[in-house]
């Protein structure tokens, strides 16, 4: 249990530095930069190339997140990749690219009701509220 959560701290502390820099990228109007950013974080973080795991539909990313972890370590997971899908969403707003900013914001909706059906906790029900006021805001 120990190494689990610790598993999951670093996988948070991690998740912290890239949204860090994600953001710094897309306030300093690097948007290209951010999102190679984005998929260098999915890449590190869930262990498969990103151009991959990204023509997965949300279903399919959420069964690939999932396999074989304990609850904590999924539900971690899926928030990870709902928050990176979120600031994905934020630079496809900044350059203007609506409709892929709502797929992102799609995407990130569909993992965070899954994990939460699933893998019910503290905190995503907030975060899939906040994602649908996105995009309400988006249509």
């Amino acid at each position: 249990m120990a190494l689990q959560r610790d598993y999951i701290l670093r996988l948070l502390d991690q998740l912290r530095e890239f949204l860090t820099q994600i953001v710094r990228l897309r306030e300093a109007e690097r948007p290209d930069d951010a999102l190679l950013a984005i998929l260098q974080a999915q890449e590190r973080l869930f262990g498969r190339e990103a151009s991959l795991f990204m023509q997965f539909a949300p279903e399919e990313q959420f069964r690939a997140l999932t396999f074989g972890e304990a609850a904590d370590e999924a539900r971690a997971k899926c928030v990870m990749q709902a928050d990176l899908l979120s600031e994905m969403a934020r630079v496809y707003v900044y350059k203007e690219q609506q409709a892929l900013a709502l797929g992102a914001w799609q995407y990130a909706r569909v993992l965070l009701e899954l994990a939460a059906e699933k893998f019910p906790g503290p905190g995503i029900d907030e975060r899939i509220a906040a994602v649908r006021r996105e995009i309400t805001l988006l249509r």
